[in-house]
């Protein structure tokens, strides 16, 4: 089967990992995968993760925000034209977008073809939203596709104007791949002491303001115990001048985002996050499959679908600082208790394993070819 995957571009984040990581179990299961990218291939920052062998990509180089309301109405019909000629060159059986704005521009882009299209939602959109104008545009455009695909019940929720009949939920495929040499991590880095890890892009969602005045309330107590925060982002000024305002300068380092973080994962103690809102998050699990217990915030959709409470993991309340604070105090004063929710959190990859995930979305896809 022929399956063409359309994204923004490769950039450090949960869905491009998704991407990735769906891309080679197509191929590994016999599909020939094509992946498109609005972006180009000419910068670095867009082009954070490599295909897997045997996969064809076509990067269209048409991604871009502008200013002014006319030359932003060029631009995306511009995208909206050119997306449609790729997809066609591609003779697909099925399309597969990421995204929300990207499922937009494929839905217009694809408005009388023949190409069963399916939308991949990762965020509730009651919780994270991109502006009216995209919100409108979704609810206009999301019922001409063939189907939408939640990673979570949470997510799925959002999405109940839709018919049944026109959503799906599959869970993301959790990996751990190591193929990629150890980063060099900063020099602050100390591997004598033990290592809290927390990963993801460095924005609001993610909580990590919240994270950083948690740990303040217990930092003093483990002077042995160092905040690992691995990613990249439009925040990380901001939250470097709050880690020094909270005196954690020693405590905390910001690695920056890691080609393989798993070699990190697998030498840390415990994996915390802070987020104020998921979907399904891929930090968590890839945590659960190295073998790391992990505390994170009950937020909307996602880590309760992951995490079992005091098996692999604690969830405390949203946005509550204290309850964070206690929950990784209450793990990082207690190796044994650490140890026994170490021992269960790599079967995450039986609930979530790449060759489980990849099947679900086979079963979709023959079931919507047949329709």
């Amino acid at each position: 089967m022929k399956i063409t995957l359309v994204i923004s571009s490769l950039s450090c984040g949960g869905a491009e990992r998704v991407l990735v990581s769906m891309a080679q179990g197509l191929i590994q299961r016999g599909h020939e995968v094509t992946v498109i990218t609005l972006s180009g291939k000419n910068n670095n920052f867009y082009e954070f993760y490599e295909l897997p062998a045997g996969c064809s990509r076509l990067a269209l180089g048409v991604l871009g925000q502008s200013t002014q309301p006319l030359e932003a109405i060029r631009s995306n019909i511009k995208r909206i034209i050119v997306l449609r000629k790729a997809v066609q060159s591609s003779t697909p059986n099925i399309v597969i977008s990421f995204l929300r704005i990207t499922n937009i521009t494929t839905i217009l882009a694809l408005l009388g073809t023949k190409y069963p299209l399916i939308v991949t939602e990762h965020n509730d959109p009651r919780v994270f939203s991109y502006g009216i104008l995209w919100e409108t545009l979704r609810r206009l455009t999301y019922p001409f596709c063939s189907c939408v695909v939640s990673v979570s019940q949470g997510v799925d929720s959002g999405f109940a104007s839709l018919p049944k009949n026109k959503r799906a939920v599959i869970y993301n495929p959790i990996m751990v791949k190591e193929d990629k040499q150890a980063d060099e991590l900063p020099t602050e880095v100390d591997p004598q002491k033990n290592w809290l890890i927390s990963m993801g892009r460095l924005e609001e969602q993610k909580g990590f303001d919240l994270l950083l005045n948690a740990f303040a309330k217990i930092a003093p107590k483990y002077p042995d115990w160092q905040l690992l925060i691995l990613g990249r982002g439009e925040l990380r000024e901001q939250l470097l001048q709050i880690r020094d305002d909270l005196g954690l300068s020693g405590q905390v380092i910001f690695t920056g985002a890691l080609s393989n973080p798993f070699a990190v994962l697998k030498q840390a103690k415990l994996f915390v996050m802070a987020s104020r809102s998921e979907g399904f998050p891929m930090a968590h699990g890839e945590a659960l499959a190295c073998g790391l217990p992990v505390v994170c915030t009950d937020c909307p959709s996602g880590p309760s679908e992951m995490i079992r409470q005091n098996i692999d993991g604690l969830l405390v309340p949203n946005q509550n600082i204290t309850a964070l604070a206690t929950a990784m105090a209450s793990l990082m004063s207690n190796e044994p208790q650490r140890q026994k929710l170490s021992s269960k959190a790599p079967e995450v990859l039986e609930r979530f394993g790449l060759n489980a995930i990849v099947a679900e979305w086979e079963i979709l896809i023959n079931k919507l070819l047949e329709a």
